[in-house]
């Protein structure tokens, strides 16, 4: 928890914390004093000259007053350190998401991703100010009442001295025996939201495929896991509060038993004794209040648990020394690129488990020149593009983008010089116009409209009430599949990038759609390197060149004539792709459909 802390904390920030801390130490004393105060204050009032309590009063007075200013001196500088923290922390983890490696984001992954990003908000600001200072005055002010007592009552002060270890004890007894189950339940916890959100996702597949009931059985099972992780956090809470009640009675009996032992010898008089019962419950304050922010601390420590998980995922670090991108060509080029993913892994379009999905690429691809890469499922197809964006790194060789290899790139400067447009669009929320600008937002009207056009986004906008300053909902979920296909495109051609990647842009579209985006992509007036992964006719017959990738392997290689003429797989696989396009359903006369 410290060294997460630290870490978030800015260096030029870091110097602040000595006068914190001694700030905080100060600030205890001062209460300290001020209870053990009491005692001459209670003794002089009782005593034959009542008068003499004043100065009693007076030096509490100003211990008070004095503990008050540091206080607020001390919170300020606590505040100001939870906003650094803030700031870092969010820079920090959203730089760490955009160079971790996607592969990273499992569904566990994902989750503990989600709930570092929902930390880094409010709570963080006051963490310093509400958790970390209280935590620091509840230990050290017993301990400094327990020595301001020594020159009053030696006795009371080593009973208090010695029962510090022993409540400490039964709190960290306590917290361990309920950390366990607060684990427990924050994973079912977890598991509940993501089985609940699957559930409201997939509602439209569900009632159609008539598979309700099955999810609602999987909903049921995260619930009820849910609920037994919760009573068995309560169940381990119960003894744990009795173990800190147990020991927080006998260390009250100890301290009474001994100031009223003291009173009955007379080493103390009968307002010395009642004044220290008072410094005895003040005493036991604050170890109630350690109990009281056993949670928060328990939460505290998850988050930057979390926060920590985030930080320490696999990603390169920025660059200092960058090579020069600026002016070069936008050839993309493979020298002896080996891929393989680890077993913990998965991927779209190629299988995992430790496979191995490419095999020692060499390969060009020509600037300004379009080339199809075609192939079966689980070829490499989409993991080729992913390399040549900058999303994943290979195991070994090199992906080269105008002579400037990608590793040697910082992550911002990998997606600077790509477009991509995915089989599945996202669309951000917003307006058609507002997604189209991200690609660019300091594009001008001529440039957006430019691209809206290419990518005949103003065929669909105009027949919608609020043209492009339609919203286009949750993840674009307003428009059609193939509007929010033509919207990405426009993006992707509005971005300044020399290559641009297709991975099966227009696979799900029907006819008018698909040439919307063939037509964006071939009239895009944009000199780049385009890379298309697809198994549309249309869309391969524009290519000045076909790949056919097999195996992590490059099968074939040729303009659509030459591989034509091969009568090889590339030609079987037109065949196929033709044949299919001609199939139609019919009935025939006994009216059976075929």
């Amino acid at each position: 928890m410290t060294r997460t802390l630290l870490s978030l904390l800015p260096d030029e920030h870091r110097g602040r914390v000595t006068g914190y801390l001694t700030l905080t130490v100060a600030s205890t004393l001062l209460r300290a004093v001020a209870v053990v105060l009491v005692v001459p204050l209670v003794s002089a009032l009782f005593g034959e000259d009542p008068a003499g309590a004043w100065p009693w009063v007076a030096v509490l007075t100003g211990v008070v007053a004095a503990g008050w200013i540091v206080d607020s001196i001390a919170s300020r500088i606590g505040f100001d350190l939870g906003f650094a923290i803030l700031d870092h922390a969010q820079r920090d983890i959203a730089a760490q998401v955009a160079r971790t490696p996607l592969r990273w984001f499992t569904a566990d992954n994902s989750a503990t991703a989600r709930r570092a990003i929902a930390t880094t908000g409010p709570d963080l600001v006051g963490l310093v100010g509400y958790l970390v200072t209280p935590l620091i005055q509840a230990v050290l002010l017993p301990i400094v009442i327990g020595l301001a007592l020594l020159p009053i009552a030696w006795q009371l002060g080593v009973v208090a001295l010695v029962a510090v270890p022993l409540l400490l004890g039964a709190l960290w007894a306590t917290e361990k025996l309920t950390r366990r189950a607060g684990a427990v339940a924050a994973e079912s916890n977890s598991a509940l939201t993501e089985r609940v959100l699957e559930f409201a996702r997939t509602q439209a597949a569900l009632r159609a495929a008539r598979r309700v009931e099955p999810a609602r059985s999987q909903a049921g099972a995260a619930v009820a896991a849910q609920h037994g992780a919760t009573l068995r956090l309560l169940a381990l809470h119960v003894p744990g509060q009795v173990l800190f009640s147990l020991a927080s009675q006998l260390v009250l009996l100890a301290l009474a038993g001994t100031t009223t032992w003291l009173a009955v010898r007379g080493t103390i008089g009968v307002p010395e004794a009642i004044a220290l019962i008072v410094v005895v419950v003040r005493y036991l304050e604050p170890f109630a209040a350690l109990g009281d922010l056993a949670p928060a601390t328990a939460t505290t420590r998850a988050a930057l648990r979390d926060i920590r998980a985030v930080l320490d995922a696999p990603g390169r670090a920025r660059f200092d020394d960058r090579p020069d991108t600026a002016g070069r060509d936008s050839s993309v080029e493979f020298r002896g690129v080996h891929f393989r993913y680890e077993d913990d892994s998965s991927s779209d379009d190629d299988s995992s488990g430790g496979t191995t999905v490419l095999e020692g690429l060499d390969l060009v691809f020509e600037s300004g020149r379009t080339t199809a890469v075609v192939g079966p499922s689980g070829s490499g197809k989409s993991t080729l593009l992913a390399l040549v964006a900058g999303l994943e790194e290979p195991t070994s060789g090199s992906v080269l983008v105008g002579g400037v290899d990608r590793a040697a790139l910082d992550p911002s400067e990998r997606s600077a010089d790509t477009s991509v447009v995915f089989q599945q669009p996202y669309l951000f929320a917003g307006n058609i116009r507002e997604n189209v600008r991200a690609g660019n937002p300091g594009a001008d009207a001529e440039q957006v409209d430019s691209v809206l056009r290419l990518a005949r986004v103003q065929d669909f906008a105009g027949r919608l009430p609020a043209g492009l300053d339609t919203v286009v909902g949750e993840a674009g979920g307003a428009l059609s599949g193939g509007e929010r296909q033509r919207v990405s495109i426009a993006r992707a051609l509005l971005k300044p990038s020399a290559v641009l990647l297709v991975d099966e842009g227009t696979s799900a579209l029907d006819a008018e759609n698909e040439a919307a985006v063939v037509d964006a992509i071939t009239d895009d007036p944009r000199r780049r390197t385009r890379i298309v992964v697809t198994h549309r006719l249309s869309t391969i017959a524009g290519a000045d060149r076909v790949l056919f990738l097999d195996g992590g392997r490059i099968v074939e290689d040729g303009t659509v004539d030459e591989l034509l003429a091969a009568e090889g797989r590339f030609a079987e696989f037109w065949r196929h792709q033709h044949d299919a396009a001609g199939w139609r359903i019919t009935a025939d006369p006994t009216g059976v459909s075929r």
